[in-house]
């Protein structure tokens, strides 16, 4: 079973420093990290993502995907939902 770990921030000027201590702080072990170019947008459905796409791909059953924030993932439940 792995870890993998999703990161994005919305604009070019924001980092994913405040992602990266949360998920320190988590004490996640040997993550796979999967994080998108800096801009991608959060109106994207996650499945347009590529680096979400890449992390499906690699996920298998059992496998823990971790997120600092759900909007990093989603901003409203219509893409949880679809």
């Amino acid at each position: 079973m792995a870890n993998l770990v999703y990161k994005r921030v919305s604009t070019d000027q924001q980092s994913t420093a405040r992602q990266d201590l949360v998920l320190e702080e988590a004490g996640i072990e040997d993550p796979a990290v999967f994080e998108e170019d800096g801009g991608t947008s959060s109106r994207l459905h996650p499945l347009q993502r590529p680096k979400f796409g890449e992390l499906l791909t690699y996920a298998r059953p059992g496998d823990t995907v971790h997120i600092s924030e759900m909007f990093r993932l989603v901003r409203g439940t219509g893409h949880v939902l679809d």
